[in-house]
């Protein structure tokens, strides 16, 4: 039970994708053997498979390239955001270092 709760989400992302690629896969196969069947030629596998994995390929690779872009931009985002929190935060603890000073605590070495 404990693995099923640790690794259940893996295992529905897996299902979900394995889902949705049978999905395109029949989809695809209805539309190419239709196109095939109006143009009077015969299904030939290689061609299809040939179709198939170019769509999937050039799908997976809009979405890596989008999934990279957001990479960047949150990265950015955070450098640029928090650079401020730590601004803030240095001026905070020079301030509380001026304060051990004037009461005479010791201050740790940096």
């Amino acid at each position: 039970m404990t693995h099923i709760r640790r690794w259940g989400a893996v295992y529905i992302l897996l299902l979900l994708f394995v889902g949705s690629w049978l999905g395109q896969f029949f989809t695809q196969l209805a539309e190419f053997t239709s196109t095939q069947q109006q143009h009077g030629q015969p299904f030939i596998w290689g061609e299809y498979l040939h179709q198939f994995f170019a769509s999937t390929f050039e799908n997976w690779q809009s979405e890596w390239l989008q999934l990279i872009f957001q990479a960047i931009l949150l990265l950015g985002a955070k450098h640029w955001l928090f650079k401020v929190d730590a601004e803030d935060l240095e001026r905070i603890e020079a301030k509380i270092d001026d304060i051990k000073d004037r009461l005479g605590l010791p201050t740790p070495p940096p």
